[in-house]
């Protein structure tokens, strides 16, 4: 299962996703991110701090959408895809 971590770049402060996956329970950390944000204009070290981290797609959604417009269109596009 995929998990979601939305990102402020240190930077231009822009906010960006990042898709990753669950570690197994008892783990250090509970989940993993991509190095690269979903639109691929961030990079993981250029991250100023989460905003969230560790969320599946529905909660990914409702938070993307509490926060708003700071959000990159391109990353949260993603959590609306259809295949």
């Amino acid at each position: 299962m995929d998990s979601y971590t939305l990102k402020k770049h240190s930077g231009t402060g822009e906010l960006h996703l990042f898709v990753g996956r669950f570690n197994p329970p008892n783990s250090a950390h509970p989940c993993t991110s991509h190095s690269v944000s979903i639109c691929e204009k961030m990079k993981f070290a250029d991250s100023e701090r989460n905003i969230f981290s560790c969320q599946k797609e529905g909660e990914a959604r409702t938070k993307c959408a509490e926060v708003g417009r700071a959000v990159c269109g391109i990353c949260v596009s993603s959590l609306y895809a259809t295949y």
